[in-house]
């Protein structure tokens, strides 16, 4: 099995969570070319955090 957002190929058959980032694992190849993205930043995306997250990380930056 392989995971969809890490690529990841799993050791274990019988598993279900990817070892490494945490997705679901899938037993073919996503369908379609998705871009992985990190769980922060999803978790950002979802909660509406991002646009305080990227000044913050501008203001770092300077």
């Amino acid at each position: 099995m392989k995971c969809s957002y890490c690529n990841t190929e799993a050791t274990n058959q019988n598993q279900v969570i990817c070892e490494y980032c945490g997705s679901e694992l899938s037993k073919k190849e996503p369908s379609k070319n998705v871009t992985p993205t990190s769980k922060i930043y999803q978790f950002l995306e979802d909660t509406g955090l991002r646009d305080l997250y990227q000044k913050i990380k501008k203001s770092l930056k300077e």
